[in-house]
C-alpha cells in the first residue's frame, strides 16, 4: 500500500511515517498542497492522510483534484482546528474519515 501524508508539521509527520512503515506500508510526505498535488500526478497512492490546514492554503481543496486523478483513493483528513462547518463542508467530499489531531 502506498501511502501520502500531506501535513506540514515535521513532529506529526515523522510519527506517521514512522509507524507506517513499521506496519509494512509505503509512505511519502508533502507539506504543501501544491507538493502534494505534484506527487498525485505522478504516482497513484491507495491512501491520502491529508491536513486541512497547509502553509498555501487548505487542504480539503484539493480533494476534488485527487479524485479526478484517481476517483477510488482514500482520503482521511486531519485538522486541529476544528469547527462543525468545517467538518461538514469536508465530510461531503467523499472521505473516509474526519480526524481532530
Amino acid at each position: 500500500m502506498n501511502i501520502l501524508i500531506v501535513e506540514d508539521d515535521v513532529a506529526v509527520t515523522s510519527v506517521l511515517t514512522e509507524t507506517i512503515q513499521r506496519l509494512g506500508y509505503r509512505a511519502e510526505n508533502a507539506d504543501t498542497c501544491k507538493d502534494a498535488l505534484k506527487k498525485v500526478k505522478q504516482k497513484r497512492f491507495d491512501l491520502i492522510l491529508l491536513d486541512i490546514f497547509l502553509p498555501d492554503g487548505k487542504g480539503h481543496e484539493i480533494i476534488p483534484q485527487f479524485k479526478e486523478l484517481w476517483p477510488d483513493v482514500g482520503i482521511v483528513t486531519m485538522t486541529g482546528y476544528n469547527t462543525r462547518e468545517l467538518e461538514m463542508e469536508v465530510r461531503q467530499q467523499g472521505i473516509l474519515y474526519y480526524m481532530i489531531k
